[in-house]
């Protein structure tokens, strides 16, 4: 009895992973920065982090892990350092301006800002019977800048938007299976999108840079 419960298991883990994998895409929008940034010099600022409170402790983990692994004490975050004169918010795309005035009131060299957004939030984690006429999907984006404050200027962007939609398949025969398990299909929330698509704009980062 046991090990039916286990082979079951084992089942519906595989059968979520593969259900999962064919709706869902992550896609890289921004080729104008074809290498990363040089993670051997200087000091780095991780500004606050624009993610929901839902699930942001994983979020804000990947990312400040993530740079401190490159980093090491070259790394500080916004939310605990003190001495800085800097305003609470500071849009994607900065001035010249903007990025003088960061580097006079913060003092480091390098400047990271991310921003997430959730664009749709349609389907259910389960959906049953969907078919060619099934419509909706969930879609999450994370956007990452990296400014060089001495030169004042950006030397890294990079979007990754996060899909899961519907699935619409012509199907090849006039009537569909009856069994529950061929018409069920898994899809990923617009937290776990989120998370995705951050750890696709960290990995692009990372494959292009000068890591220590």
């Amino acid at each position: 009895m046991k090990k039916t419960i286990i082979t079951i298991i084992k089942l519906l883990v595989i059968i979520v992973f593969f259900a999962s994998c064919k709706s869902k895409t992550y896609l890289l929008t921004n080729n104008d920065y074809t290498t990363g940034v040089d993670f051997t010099k200087g000091k780095w600022l991780l500004n606050y982090l624009d993610y929901p409170a839902y699930k942001s402790n994983k979020l804000k983990t990947t990312t400040t892990s993530f740079f401190n692994e490159q980093l090491n004490d070259r790394y500080f975050y916004r939310e605990t350092s003190s001495g800085l004169l800097i305003p609470q918010q500071i849009p994607l795309n900065p001035s010249k301006q903007k990025l003088r005035e960061l580097k006079t009131g913060t003092g480091f060299d390098y400047f990271i800002n991310i921003n997430s957004k959730k664009n749709k939030d349609e389907l259910n984690g389960l959906a049953l019977y969907e078919d060619e006429n099934s419509e909706g999907k969930n879609q999450s984006e994370v956007t990452i800048e990296i400014y060089d404050l001495n030169l004042q200027e950006i030397i890294y962007k990079q979007k990754a938007i996060g899909t899961d939609h519907a699935k619409q398949e012509k199907l090849p025969w006039d009537q569909k299976s009856r069994k529950l398990i061929d018409n069920i299909n898994f899809h990923s929330s617009t937290n776990k999108l989120m998370l995705g698509s951050l750890k696709k704009v960290l990995k692009d980062l990372k494959n292009k840079s000068i890591k220590n």
